[in-house]
């Protein structure tokens, strides 16, 4: 197993095939995450992006060094291989649990009109570097910046929409990873907080300000309310698929 330059990965693309998820092409355009090979023109490939995705044809002993390289992490395969799928399952074992995920059309969104209230104490605002460390400090939202190297990469880079109450981050919208034509949408709420309506409104503020800088706030939704929630914004379903969660 290698780590392939930007070269060898632009010679890996079409491995991918039918994978549209746009954390993928982050990996794919260099912008994000690493890309392993089993060799310097690979058959078999694995994006690595806090997600994992894995083209190509079936190599057992490629697959065997990246689940050693891998170790005792956390993540979600994503593979259209049916081999590859089957081997993962036999390897995890009891580790490894199929989900059912949903993809959306690769367009913007025609948002519906809406309007909404906050009680006192909750205020929906930007990402501002405040909110960057507060999301950081908390497994529910690091998702929120973990892909990014410091706020100033964010910043630059990324988007984000958070709901606080009185000052600390509850709720938010933000860009998971990043790519040339846009963001991959990630969305979350704090526990006590969830099933009262903010992760609509987190997303509204969101995927708004991405279409005003014509960047495309894509959806891929783990689950059904995710998928509901996305159809309400104005996403279509592509297509559905299966991932594995390694815990």
């Amino acid at each position: 197993m290698i780590s392939l330059n930007l070269e060898q990965i632009k010679n890996s693309v079409h491995l991918f095939d039918g994978i549209t998820d746009t954390t993928l092409t982050s990996c794919l355009e260099g912008i994000m995450g690493d890309v392993y090979g089993d060799s310097e023109n690979p058959k078999t490939v694995a994006a690595v992006l806090s997600y994992v995705y894995i083209g190509g044809e079936f190599n057992s002993e490629f697959l065997q060094n990246f689940f050693n390289f891998m170790g005792n992490k956390h993540f979600i395969v994503i593979t259209h291989n049916k081999e590859i799928r089957e081997n993962i399952i036999e390897h995890y074992g009891k580790k490894c649990f199929i989900q059912k995920r949903f993809e959306t059309v690769k367009e913007f969104p025609k948002l519906p009109e809406y309007e909404y209230s906050l009680s006192d104490g909750f205020t929906v605002k930007r990402f501002d570097e405040d909110l960057y460390n507060q999301a950081k400090q908390e497994s529910w939202s690091i998702g929120f910046c973990e892909n990014f190297t410091s706020y100033k990469d964010f910043l630059e880079n990324g988007l984000g929409f958070g709901i606080t109450y009185n000052d600390k981050l509850i709720c938010g919208a933000s860009s998971f990873s990043y790519y040339s034509g846009g963001y991959e949408v990630i969305i979350a709420t704090k526990e006590d907080f969830r099933k009262m309506g903010f992760a609509r409104i987190a997303a509204y503020e969101f995927i708004r300000e991405s279409i005003k800088r014509n960047k495309l706030p894509s959806w891929d939704a783990a689950h059904e309310v995710s998928l509901h929630l996305a159809e309400w914004l104005g996403y279509k379903l592509d297509y559905e698929y299966i991932g594995l969660k390694i815990i």
